[in-house]
């Protein structure tokens, strides 16, 4: 099956970039002392309060490090269960979940795999940024979110706007006054491999284990959410940059949408 070997190369790619990662992020051990530490931003806690976050069972999808998650739980959800394709990572979620002594438990698994004893188990499904981008299969992603939700569970999402694909990073080069410039189109579906490495905390490149990108347009997006026999609640655009890869664009007052956040309420 080629999503089989998509995921097997992004296991493979993420594991490597863990301990990359962690020479960065290790400080979050620390940081998770402090109760008042939060990596959710204040956009996405008022739409998660209001898809009901507070005594919530909340499910992770790609949760990396698990910062989010734990985020999550300081916000009022009863317990979180993260899911990553990545043990490296799922170790550095446990760590920081024990620094933050939060309900947080994780799990190393292939998201298209994770295992039918935690099917409608969950008050609320959470993805957010640079999970969708990674997944070679995004209507089978939808539905295995959709089969973790309990009964009017909601599943939410908060991306990268899929009209960042067509932009040039700012990262890439000292930008300027120099137009935004479009490196691809909105319409190109075709996967984009990628070699240069996953530290987009410390911004170095190295000769990485080959990864590849997939592009959804919002229209993709929408009729997985929609075919998996989810009620739509709220949509909306934003200037927000959660990747953090387009701080100038971020700070223009003219600007495309830099993310979207949807909610929908399973049957």
């Amino acid at each position: 099956m080629e999503a089989t070997r998509f995921t097997a190369l992004a296991r493979e790619a993420w594991d490597e970039a863990a301990p990359i990662h962690w020479r960065h992020t290790q400080r979050l051990v620390t940081a998770f002392e402090d109760p008042q530490t939060s990596f959710v931003t204040a956009t996405h806690a008022a739409e998660l309060a209001r898809a009901g976050l507070e005594g919530a069972e909340v499910a992770q999808l790609n949760c990396n490090n698990g910062r989010e998650l734990i985020s999550m739980t300081r916000l009022g959800a009863r317990r979180g269960v993260g899911f990553d394709i990545s043990a490296a990572f799922v170790d550095q979620a446990r760590r920081l979940a024990e620094a933050a002594d939060a309900p947080c438990t994780f799990e190393a698994t292939d998201v298209y795999e994770i295992p039918a004893r935690h099917d409608g188990r969950f008050d609320l499904v959470v993805v957010t940024s640079g999970a969708l981008c990674f997944m070679p299969d995004l209507d089978a992603y939808v539905r295995v979110a959709t089969r973790l939700l309990k009964p009017e569970g909601r599943l939410n999402i908060y991306d990268c706007h899929p009209i960042v694909d067509m932009l040039e990073l700012d990262r890439d080069r000292d930008r300027g006054d120099r137009p935004v410039a479009f490196v691809r189109s909105y319409f190109d579906k075709s996967p984009l491999p990628h070699r240069s490495g996953l530290d987009y905390v410390g911004g170095s490149t190295y000769d990485a284990k080959e990864i590849y990108y997939f592009h959804y347009t919002l229209e993709d997006i929408m009729t997985a959410v929609l075919g998996a026999g989810l009620r739509l609640e709220t949509f909306k655009e934003t200037g927000e940059d959660p990747s953090h890869a387009y701080p100038s664009i971020e700070a223009s007052e003219i600007k495309p949408p830099l993310s979207f956040m949807l909610t929908a309420r399973a049957a």
